[in-house]
């Protein structure tokens, strides 16, 4: 599944409730994961180092969710 529809999906879902408690809470835990603080210094330098490997890698061109769906599909996930 394309991370559209995912987002489509998620929206979808969201505007549908009618609690305004359970919205907050949904956006108070969203903001918590997508806030890289949260990440100890060790994480930190192994993230820029992989993204550093990424970047200078000539083969890098597979997208990670069709590489994704792939796997998915060839073990019937």
């Amino acid at each position: 599944m394309s991370i559209q529809t995912e987002k489509s999906l998620v929206i979808d879902l969201l505007q549908n409730i009618n609690d305004i408690s359970l919205l907050k809470k949904v956006k108070a835990f969203v903001l918590t994961e997508l806030n890289p603080s949260n990440l100890t210094e060790e994480q930190k330098n192994e993230l820029e180092r992989r993204l550093h490997g990424h970047q200078h890698k000539e083969d890098s061109d597979v997208d990670a969710f069709e590489f994704l769906d792939a796997l998915k599909a060839k073990y019937e996930l």
